[in-house]
């Protein structure tokens, strides 16, 4: 097993290529460190400046007055084997080469990138890219990408891909956004994968106290039997999440252009990632919504699922996507009946799926909501709820984002949400940021959900 802290938390960065144009790649990145409140010293290495961003600059990495864990290497492609070789001879303990150009672009480049590597391993350096859009350890403060993100949600998901969109476009997204941001602690971008792999991530993370949640996106697994082996035992304490594509052929013609990533894999791979328990994503929608929903709720006790909802169309869709997952219908106690009935009329008798439209009218929206939600989460038969509600001006009530916050805080079970309607919906969503509740776009994603809370706790 290597000790891998260096690359992924190190206490001391330095930047090779660090810019005091705020455009460039390198200006970028030595700017989000500095903001970011990187907790330990930053070294800006630039031969032409006397500092940049206010810290002192330094025209080589030897000339640094210690010797530090990481170096971001920041420079056009003909200069990287070169700013390898300082870090070896300053004796840095970690390197992210930022820079593209190499076994995704040529077999030229493969080969320069195939000498850098060894160069490094023989030294003992770890190594992460190259062609990477940089890594974010918000435990440590070290925002090292090259995408301003004016926001960041950190938490117990840790990333590690073989993609910048996760420590660039897509996060910025999700992190950009007023609600349901996804607390993300780590997100290692490592490019072509030169060095440091998932199975040496895995290792960290498995004994990480900040990491609740694991997710890849890798284009091949190196060490196959060594990270499947690992894999069974860390998913018993920390879900894993895999997006991995390139199942056509097509699609592994495309990792080949954009990691150099070559295609080693088949059916026999995609079988053994299942008997290992990680749970398989087949796109960045389902990856994020998989993420967010293991890192906000609770593992359920057991595989029955209670649809609450005020359309009888969507009632009866949740209820074919729910048995579709694998899932079951719980049936209800009778003390939980007793309740519903509580608000519908006497001709109508409750049933799974729990539809209460109608107690809107009889009740009111407020209690309806109260009675029917509190009823479901209470009942000994459910061990997870599915609610597909409306909201519309006549469902609206001021209190829903308390009402549902004091709920998840009195039943510690499952409660995922599909809302659907205009100005009202968007009020709801808001009110009940923090409460760990997802809220997802579709019934067949909120099915979905439910599905892979089930498999994490198997």
């Amino acid at each position: 097993m290597r000790d891998i802290r260096p690359l992924v938390a190190p206490r001391s960065i330095a930047v090779i290529g660090a810019s005091t144009n705020a455009q460039k790649s390198g200006g970028v990145l030595f700017h989000n460190l500095v903001r970011g409140g990187f907790s330990g010293p930053l070294y800006p290495i630039n031969p032409n400046a006397p500092e940049v961003m206010g810290r002192k600059a330094y025209p080589r990495l030897a000339d640094v007055p210690e010797t530090v864990d990481l170096v971001y290497i920041v420079l056009p492609r003909d200069h990287v084997e070169t700013a390898v070789k300082q870090c070896i001879a300053a004796g840095a303990r970690a390197a992210s080469i930022i820079t593209a150009g190499f076994a995704e672009a040529s077999e030229a480049g493969r080969a320069d990138q195939e000498r850098i590597r060894a160069m490094a391993r023989e030294a003992g350096l770890l190594l992460g890219g190259p062609n990477t859009i940089g890594m974010v350890n918000a435990e440590c403060g070290m925002m090292g990408s090259f995408v301003n993100f004016p926001r960041w949600e950190s938490g117990g998901v840790s990333l590690f891909t073989q993609t910048g969109i996760f420590t660039g476009a897509l996060m910025l997204g999700v992190m950009s956004a007023e609600t349901q941001r996804l607390p993300v602690g780590k997100s290692i971008d490592v490019g072509n994968k030169i060095d440091v792999d998932e199975l040496d991530f895995l290792d960290f993370v498995a004994d990480d106290p900040g990491t609740t949640v694991i997710g890849f996106y890798i284009e091949t697994i190196l060490r196959p039997a060594e990270f499947l082996a690992r894999a069974r035992e860390v998913r018993k304490s920390k879900p894993i999440v895999m997006l991995k594509p390139g199942r056509t052929a097509d699609g592994a013609r495309a990792s080949l252009a954009h990691t150099g990533s070559r295609e080693t894999d088949g059916a026999a791979l995609d079988a053994a990632i299942a008997e290992a328990g990680i749970i398989r994503v087949a796109d960045e929608t389902e990856f994020v919504d998989a993420l967010r929903t293991l890192a906000f709720l609770p593992r359920p006790k057991g595989r029955r699922v209670g649809i609450a909802t005020t359309s009888g169309a969507l009632g009866v869709m949740a209820t074919d996507l729910v048995v579709e997952a694998g899932l079951t219908l719980s049936s209800f106690a009778p003390e939980t009946v007793a309740r519903m009935r509580g608000i519908l009329p006497d001709w109508l008798p409750p049933e799974n799926p729990f539809d209460f439209w109608i107690g809107i009218d009889v009740k009111g929206p407020r209690e309806a909501h109260e009675v029917g939600l509190g009823a479901m989460l209470a009942d000994p038969a459910t061990d997870m709820l599915l609610c597909t509600l409306l909201a519309p001006g006549n469902a609206d009530f001021p209190e829903f984002g308390d009402l549902m916050k004091r709920l998840r805080r009195e039943h510690d079970k499952p409660v995922v949400l599909v809302i659907y309607g205009g100005a009202a919906r968007e009020r709801w969503v808001r009110d009940i940021e923090g409460a760990g509740i997802p809220v997802l776009r579709t019934t067949r994603d909120g099915a979905r959900a439910l599905a892979l809370l089930a498999q994490a706790a198997a």
